[in-house]
């Protein structure tokens, strides 16, 4: 389009500019849509519905959440010492300020000098970081909108922001791992991903509502066009157009560019964001995880394993959402998904297996009627991590390398860590005895007193696994995938110790001295380990290490 052409265009009204933009695409995306009673039922209906939306979600006012706002302003009193960079993590975790900056600075740079900012970084350096920081002062804040005294509207925004930054996390770091040097512009494109939904639930909560409903009821394509006139796809550069990003962003999401290399990683990983809200057993991420493995030339189990990983790290960089993140399901088993809190009374009644709560999933089958349930079945639940607890171990050790705690005090931080601050069951830590020649148990923690597991020892002149480990500090977690291959390796005695369970072990190290081994599973019944869990079982064991190197001499 020719510079004449988009003057004339921006001086027509909205309504003729949006019916112009989008009437193909509606016409296109209709002859696959069946529509309902409830629907609206003709073309110039649906185009109506669509234009009436995107009126509505045009640029404003926009909020941002509190938690951004005092982050700004605590870096206006350090203006002269803070990076544009600094500034930039704290915007990039909210995806409401994202779309603010990059809307501002696009509007302001592109009419005079035809630049295209892409990222915030570059917003920031653009505007000026002292100019920026002065206007987030007067920013409106979300909590005292009507949107924030909602509850169930500031809930969904909350969701759907924790979606935001989980996409834009997983999207930066493949992005990095296929070598693109502009792998922020990955990182915002994700977290813009979300804005159509997250501008619904600002500006039309009802038709948020009313969005959320039809989801449950026809399949999402069918909702979409039912409630919004088009797909959300299909909107969504429209929709951002209008917000002034730039076409360098707004290719990454056009349908024609899927094959690129860069449009597979945002696709993907947007997708991962979306399907793990609902646990990490749904069948569709193999999709996702596929695409990613042919992009990156990386096996499936890598990528797997830096998608949990990289689910991990969004949860504990942005801990403030009052919402899960999506890492809090890794721990659970596979089952059905519980109904959301809201509209329970429009989903249709369920047959069958019933939902299990996210918080504290099942891990066997429902007994059969009259058959009596012993109090050892009751106490199998699967334990779940809490976060707060890792990371206060992780603190408490490192506010603790003064020499001030003795090998007890020290111990029983760590095993606490383990065992609430990971959901880990049965705990050894074991040293070398005296003499050198032999591994034995130091302190255990979840093992009856019966137990020979309690017992646990290795004779270090052997060449089972665990000797194996002294060698250097390394960890092992031994599931399904490598089980054939290790699990011989481990001595008969103590396999019946174990039992056939997963578990996670990694010896400990001094600089080039040994300090011992640490063993935990989630028992013998039917709790599974996952990647996440065990990276942070290194990550405490590392730190361990650190703790146990300093404890307090022996009088």
């Amino acid at each position: 389009m020719g510079q004449g052409a988009q003057r004339n265009e921006a001086r027509q009204p909205v309504r003729q500019q949006l019916l112009r933009r989008t009437r193909l695409r509606g016409r296109r995306n209709r002859r696959h849509i069946q529509t309902r009673r409830s629907f609206p039922s003709s073309s110039s209906d649906l185009e109506d519905v669509m234009t009436a939306n995107l009126e509505q979600l045009q640029p404003g006012v926009l909020p941002i959440f509190r938690h951004t706002q005092k982050a700004l302003i605590e870096y206006g009193r350090l203006r002269d010492q803070v990076t544009a960079k600094e500034v930039a993590t704290d915007i990039l975790a909210d995806p409401l300020a994202t779309l603010y900056i990059l809307h501002t600075i696009n509007l302001r740079v592109s009419a005079r000098s035809g630049t295209e900012v892409t990222t915030v970084e570059h917003a920031l350096m653009m505007q000026g970081i002292g100019a920026f920081l002065d206007a987030a002062r007067r920013l409106p804040v979300l909590e005292d909108s009507p949107a924030g005294r909602n509850p169930r509207t500031f809930a969904a925004l909350q969701a759907l922001s924790r979606r935001a930054q989980h996409a834009a996390w997983q999207a930066r770091d493949f992005a990095v791992l296929h070598n693109d040097i502009r792998a922020d512009e990955v990182q915002a494109a994700a977290l813009l991903h979300t804005l159509p939904e997250l501008l619904l639930w600002l500006r039309t909560p009802d038709q948020a509502i009313r969005l959320q409903r039809q989801r449950r009821r026809v399949s999402e394509t069918e909702a979409e066009t039912a409630v919004l006139g088009d797909t959300l796809a299909n909107l969504r550069p429209i929709l951002l157009e209008s917000w002034n990003i730039p076409p360098l962003t707004l290719e990454l999401f056009d349908p024609k560019n899927a094959e690129r290399p860069r449009q597979t990683i945002l696709n993907a990983c947007c997708a991962i964001a979306i399907k793990s809200e609902r646990g990490w057993w749904n069948e569709d991420l193999m999709e996702s995880y596929n695409a990613l493995a042919g992009v990156e030339n990386t096996a499936l189990d890598t990528i797997i394993a830096t998608a949990h990983a990289n689910a991990a790290r969004a949860a504990r960089s942005c801990d403030w959402l009052d919402a899960p993140p999506a890492a809090a399901w890794a721990p659970m088993i596979p089952g059905p998904w519980p109904s959301d809190e809201y509209d329970e009374d429009e989903v249709a009644p369920q047959t069958g297996a019933q939902p299990v709560s996210p918080t504290a999933p099942q891990s066997a089958q429902p007994d059969r009627p009259g058959k009596p349930v012993t109090p050892e079945q009751e106490q199998e639940v699967c334990p779940m991590p809490d976060k707060a607890v890792f990371k206060e171990t992780l603190k408490s050790i490192d506010q603790h390398l003064n020499g001030t705690l003795t090998l007890n005090q020290m111990s029983a931080i760590i095993l606490k860590g383990l065992h609430i601050g990971l959901g880990l069951s049965r705990i050894i830590f074991a040293m070398p005895t005296p003499d050198g020649l032999r591994m034995k148990s130091r302190f255990t923690l979840g093992i009856s007193a019966e137990d020979p597991l309690r017992h646990f020892e290795v004779d270090l002149a052997s060449k089972d696994l665990f000797c194996q480990l002294m060698g250097k500090m390394q960890g092992v977690w031994l599931n399904e995938g490598n089980r054939q291959k290790l699990w011989p390796m481990i001595h008969p005695k103590l396999q019946t110790m174990l039992g056939e369970g997963d578990f996670y072990t990694m010896s400990l190290y001094n600089g080039s001295k040994p300090i011992g081994l640490i063993y935990a599973d989630r028992g013998k019944h039917e709790c599974g380990l996952d990647p996440l869990s065990y990276t942070d079982f290194k990550m405490l064991c590392l730190q361990a290490a650190r703790g146990l190197s300093k404890v307090k001499a022996p009088v």
